[in-house]
């Protein structure tokens, strides 16, 4: 006599073949959308770094070095800009970095986006008494 059918062996083997499968997919979606939104972050933060340098390139004014301040749309990201003495005479470096922090600890997590332009020494307005602005001495270049 023939049977037709599957077996319930068969059954649950294919089955649990069919959930490691679908907790594979799962898992390669989520880290793919946790990626997708880091990087959505990270190009934000690049815009708001280039939108700040343009502002202090376009404006009349003499730049100056700004305290971090919050990223409008990025919570936790803050963006800073230190004006540094470069290598060359008569030029300064600007660095405008955008910096990625804990939300529990409020410490920096590593992840940051920056740019450095170089100008010219009379665009800068250089601090008086060695000024430092959170740490960063501001007539000392970091390289």
């Amino acid at each position: 006599m023939k049977r037709y059918g599957y077996t319930l062996l068969e059954i649950l083997i294919a089955t649990a073949i069919l959930l490691l499968g679908l907790t594979a997919i799962l898992g390669i979606m989520r880290s793919t959308h946790q990626r997708s939104v880091a990087a959505a972050d990270l190009a934000d933060a690049q815009l708001a770094c280039q939108t700040l340098l343009n502002e202090f390139l376009a404006q009349q004014s003499r730049i100056k070095p700004m305290e971090a301040k919050p990223i409008e749309g990025l919570p936790n990201w803050k963006i800073t800009a230190a004006v540094y003495p470069a290598t060359q005479p008569g030029l300064f470096t600007i660095h405008v970095t955008a910096q990625k922090f804990d939300f529990n600890t409020k410490m920096p997590t590593g992840i940051m986006y920056q740019l450095l332009r170089w100008v010219p020494q009379d665009r800068v307005e250089i601090p008086e008494n060695n000024e430092t602005i959170e740490g960063i001495q501001l007539l000392e270049n970091p390289f």
